[in-house]
């Protein structure tokens, strides 16, 4: 049944993808029915303070001097006014979670000193009654790419990876497109490389078939760096781009060179999770969609690939929790905490955190950090950086301010799942809202669409 589910959810994304790219927009994604949890349920709270280029393109104006940007932010609350203003925070939060019929969700916010205020709400596993907490592990969807494009940055930084090479010669198989298909047009989702039918059918299959059976049926013919469209197969094969970098398993690389080293519990499959007892189950309205447990031997499915031809996981199956996705949060916004494992050099940061791809005019603009999504219509007088998640009924955001270094991590297991013409999940936008209202004086941009 749950097989049955994930096929359809991701025939419906997908096919919308496809149609997007022929039309040189955005792919929405799918949403889930408003969702009514049961009558009579209480559920649980818990408010945590925590202790102190061809079409790519960048922007045209010139930049203020740091020192000048910096003025025009609020200054940041003293500590006791940042406390009085987390009181008043959470009901606004919990108010939210209760309008959006959130199953569970933990946020975690931060700023150049690193996160001060963390909320949990909800179940984690409805079944057992297992409460969502800062500790709870969620699969934040397709952040994973933001995420994965930070490795990506990291290993290129080191001379191991060159983000305008051949994908033939990367990958070690022929890339039959009529120009040169780059990681820097996988990151920007610009490879001309689409999810089609037969990329539904092998990622919905007991064990991927080769890459080689796959993707010369997803060249949709646009010349890479042409158009915009968004692309799961692309940032799947980031994880083989990764694998031919590193000489090494996507899961055992991320696991031993990255996560070991931060001492955090994160994998990109629920198989490397060591205590599973932490990860939340999945959720559409009040309906189980992905028992977790069921996911036990994920591994499974990658281990015929040959290395470097990986085309899944790197694009939306990261496991973690708010607290350690903050880290990679603060490592993209620039403000990473002292003596992190992993970091990367302002130069390399800004390939993120600026725009590397324009497309479209107006709210539905799309800008593409490598990696990341930038947009202009979340946070009044702000650039915000990040990435969005929605798979199976769960909606994550995560979005910094690169100029002052604030930001947020919100993750759910399931939540109702509206956006508006801006790209921006209603549930983020208000989150973003009571966020950014309470600490650092500003206010929403009004709702697009």
């Amino acid at each position: 049944m749950v097989k049955k589910m994930m096929a359809l959810a991701l025939a419906a994304a997908l096919t919308l993808t496809f149609a997007a790219c022929q039309g040189g927009g955005p792919a929405p994604l799918p949403s889930v029915e408003t969702p009514v949890l049961d009558s009579g349920e209480k559920l649980p709270s818990k408010e945590e303070p925590l202790p102190q280029e061809t079409a790519a393109v960048q922007d045209s104006g010139q930049e203020a001097p740091p020192e000048e940007e910096e003025a025009l932010k609020p200054p940041p609350l003293p500590k006791e006014e940042r406390q009085q203003a987390g009181e008043l925070l959470a009901p606004q939060v919990e108010e939210i979670c209760r309008n959006y019929s959130t199953m569970g969700m933990s946020l975690v916010v931060f700023d150049r000193e690193g996160p001060f205020y963390s909320q949990s709400w909800g179940w984690a596993v409805k079944e057992t009654g297992l409460p969502a907490g800062e500790d709870t592990i969620f699969r934040v969807a397709s952040i994973s790419k933001a995420v994965t494009a930070l490795l990506a940055l990291d290993l290129a930084e080191e001379g191991k990876l060159d983000l305008h090479g051949d994908l033939t010669g990367i990958l070690g198989i022929p890339v039959n497109s009529p120009d040169t298909i780059t990681p820097w047009h996988l990151l920007t989702h610009t490879s001309g490389i689409v999810d089609g039918q037969t990329y539904i059918s092998a990622i919905t299959a007991n064990s991927l078939p080769p890459l080689t059976a796959v993707l010369p049926q997803s060249l949709s013919g646009a010349a890479p760096g042409s158009c915009y469209c968004y692309s799961n197969l692309g940032m799947g094969m980031m994880s083989g781009v990764i694998e031919s970098a590193a000489g090494e398993r996507f899961l055992d690389y991320t696991g031993g060179k990255v996560f070991a080293p931060m001492g955090i519990d994160a994998a990109y499959s629920y198989t490397n999770i060591r205590d599973k007892g932490r990860v939340a189950n999945i959720y559409a309205g009040s309906a189980l969609a992905v028992n977790m447990p069921a996911w036990s031997n994920m591994n499974v499915k990658y281990t015929g690939l040959p290395l470097g031809q990986l085309y899944a996981l790197g694009h939306g199956d990261l496991f973690i929790s708010a607290p350690d996705l903050c880290r990679f949060a603060q490592i993209m916004a620039g403000c990473p905490q002292e003596g992190e494992a992993l970091s990367l050099s302002p130069e390399y940061l800004r390939l993120m955190q600026e725009v590397q791809y324009r497309e479209g005019e107006g709210v539905e603009t799309v800008l593409r950090g490598l990696g990341t999504q930038i947009t202009d219509y979340l946070i009044q007088g702000r650039r915000m950086v990040g990435h969005q998640g929605n798979a199976y009924g769960s909606i994550c955001g995560m979005f910094f301010d690169p100029e002052d270094h604030t930001g947020f991590v919100f993750l759910t297991n399931g939540v109702w799942g509206g956006k508006d013409e801006a790209g921006i999940y209603y549930v983020n936008r208000e989150i973003a809202q009571a966020v950014y209202g309470a600490f650092f004086g500003e206010e929403l941009v009004e709702e697009a669409g």
